[in-house]
C-alpha cells in the first residue's frame, strides 16, 4: 500500500516508522506539535528524510496539499491528532479514505481530551480505535478495529499514553493490512450499543484542585493531569508567601473522616515516608509527590512540619493586605 501519513503526536510517528517496514510511506503532512508531545515537526521531517518520502509543514489544509496529494497518489491515509476537521474534498483524494488513530471507546467519547475526561468520570476501561474519517465530522466513521484497557483506582494519564504508544501503531498495521488483502470488515458506530455523546477540550486552569470535592475525586484530577499533562495545582502560603503548587501523585485514605476540619487542612506530615494527609470535602487524600512552580518535585512530608498549613487561599484577606502595601506608598 502507498501511504500517506498525517497529523501529530509520537504516536503517529511510531506507527509511520512501523509502516514503512510494510509497505511505502510516500508521503509526511504534519502541523505545529503541542508542548505535552514527545515528537515534534523537525523530528517527522528527520523521519521523512530517512524513509525518502515527501514532507510538508502546514497547519492548514489548502490548494497546495491537496495538489501534492494528487502527485503522491497514495492509496490511503494514516491520521492521527490533526488540527482540523477534514472534509470530503480532501479524504476522496485517497482510495481507501483515511484511517484516523483514536483514544475513546467510540461512539462514546468523540473530540478531545478523551482519556483524561475518562479518568474523571471514573470509567472501567479505555479503548484505542482506528475507525474510517467521515467528511466534515469528529470521530463519527465506522469502526475498524479496537483494544481495551483497564482502568484501576490509581491508574494515571502516563499509563494510558504509554498503552497507547506501545499499542497504536501495531493496530494501523493490522488494519491497513487487512484492508489490502481485502479480508477487512468495518462496523457502523450506529450499529453499536454505546451513546455517542463528544467530549470537549480541558484547558490548564480546568486542573485546578477544589478542595471541596471528595478525596476520590481529586485523586482523579490529579491522575487525569499528571506528566506529560501541566499538572493538578493549587495555592499554599508559605512563610508568608503566595505559591502556586502542582500535586503530581496521590492516593486515596479514606472515602470519609469523622474528623472536623476545613477542606483542604494538612492534618499530616509523615517524615519518613514523606506524604502529607489532607482533609478533603469527603475523606482523606494522601499527597506523595509536589512541586512548588519552578521548582524541584519533594516529598511534602520530608519539607512540611507543621499542621497549621491549608491550600487555597482567602481572596478577601489578600486583597486587603495589598490594599495596606498600596496605601502604604
Amino acid at each position: 500500500m502507498k501511504i500517506l501519513i498525517l497529523g501529530r503526536t509520537e504516536y503517529l510517528f511510531d506507527t509511520a516508522e512501523l509502516l514503512s517496514k510494510h509497505h511505502e510511506v510516500c508521503g509526511i503532512i504534519t502541523a505545529s506539535a503541542s508542548p505535552e508531545y514527545s515528537k515534534n515537526e523537525n523530528d517527522f521531517k528527520e523521519l521523512a528524510f530517512k524513509l525518502g518520502s515527501h514532507y510538508y509543514f502546514t497547519n492548514t489544509i489548502d490548494d497546495k496539499v491537496k495538489e501534492l496529494i494528487k502527485s503522491l497518489k497514495p492509496d490511503i491515509c494514516i491520521s492521527l491528532n490533526w488540527k482540523s476537521v477534514l472534509n470530503d474534498d480532501f479524504i476522496s483524494l485517497f482510495p481507501h479514505g483515511i484511517l484516523n488513530g483514536h483514544f475513546g471507546d467510540l461512539p462514546s467519547y468523540r473530540g478531545n481530551a478523551v482519556i483524561n475526561w475518562a479518568i474523571l468520570n471514573n470509567e472501567k476501561q479505555i479503548a484505542i480505535t482506528i475507525h474510517q474519517m467521515a467528511a466534515g465530522e469528529i470521530d463519527s466513521g465506522n469502526v475498524w478495529k479496537k483494544m481495551y484497557m483497564p482502568l484501576e483506582i490509581n491508574t494515571t494519564i502516563a499509563d494510558i499514553t504509554n498503552f497507547c504508544r506501545k499499542n497504536t501503531q501495531q493496530l494501523f498495521l493490522e488494519v491497513v493490512n487487512s484492508i489490502e488483502k481485502g479480508e477487512a470488515v468495518s462496523t457502523p458506530q450506529s450499529d453499536m450499543q454505546q451513546k455517542p455523546f463528544r467530549c470537549y477540550p480541558r484547558l490548564p486552569e480546568y486542573s485546578k484542585i477544589v478542595w471541596s470535592k471528595s478525596a476520590a475525586e481529586i485523586h482523579a484530577m490529579v491522575r487525569a493531569s499528571t506528566k506529560p499533562y501541566s499538572g493538578a495545582y493549587s495555592y499554599i502560603k508559605v512563610n508568608g508567601d503566595i505559591k502556586k503548587i502542582f500535586i503530581w501523585k496521590t492516593s486515596v485514605e479514606s472515602v470519609s473522616s469523622d474528623d472536623i476540619g476545613e477542606p483542604g487542612h494538612i492534618i499530616s506530615n509523615d517524615s519518613k515516608t514523606g506524604y502529607s494527609k489532607v482533609l478533603t470535602g469527603n475523606g482523606v487524600l494522601i499527597i506523595k509527590e509536589a512541586q512548588y512552580e519552578n521548582n524541584d518535585v519533594f516529598l511534602p512530608g520530608k519539607v512540611w512540619k507543621s499542621i497549621r498549613m491549608h491550600f487555597g487561599i482567602d481572596i478577601e484577606e489578600e486583597i486587603i493586605n495589598l490594599y495596606k502595601i498600596i496605601n502604604k506608598k
